[in-house]
């Protein structure tokens, strides 16, 4: 494949994706906004959701961000009552992030509206299409892990 294909190929590709979010989050972000929640927000509800008790830098790596971005972030959300820090005992420098109950109550809320819109998609399409597209994400979602395990980024 020539440079120029390949260029135009990932332009659409970046443009789908971008497309893909906005649809899957559909009018979810403005439920959100009316808890004062943005992406950055709720992406690291849903790290801490997962994965449990993390400290900042590993946040901030689920992220692809900065520690003072993700500390701004959870600062915001500590204010909210969706996350709580607390030192380490083994070293008091450290700060640990855990979702509180509120905040999981947010965190699943949003993964069931994503869910909603997600079957409500599929729903639209006929069997051979569900196939497709499917494969197509989870050739997304492999290469996508696998780029992460060559980068050392734990996220995920």
């Amino acid at each position: 494949m020539d440079k120029h294909r390949r260029g135009e190929l990932t332009d659409r590709f970046v443009s789908v994706v971008d497309q893909l979010t906005r649809l899957m989050s559909g009018g979810n972000w403005v439920r959100l906004r009316v808890l004062d929640l943005n992406v950055h927000h709720v992406n690291t509800l849903q790290v801490l959701n997962q994965n449990g008790p993390l400290r900042m830098s590993a946040i901030a790596d689920h992220l692809g961000s900065t520690q003072s971005h993700a500390t701004n972030v959870v600062k915001k959300l500590v204010d909210r009552k969706y996350l709580n820090r607390k030192s380490d005992p083994d070293d008091r420098r450290v700060v640990i992030c855990v979702i509180t109950a509120m905040g999981k109550l947010v965190a699943n809320r949003y993964l069931e509206l994503v869910t909603q819109r997600a079957t409500s998609m599929a729903e639209a399409w006929d069997e051979e299409q569900l196939e497709s597209v499917v494969a197509s994400l989870e050739v997304f979602c492999r290469d996508e892990a696998a780029s992460r395990d060559r980068s050392g980024s734990g996220s995920g």
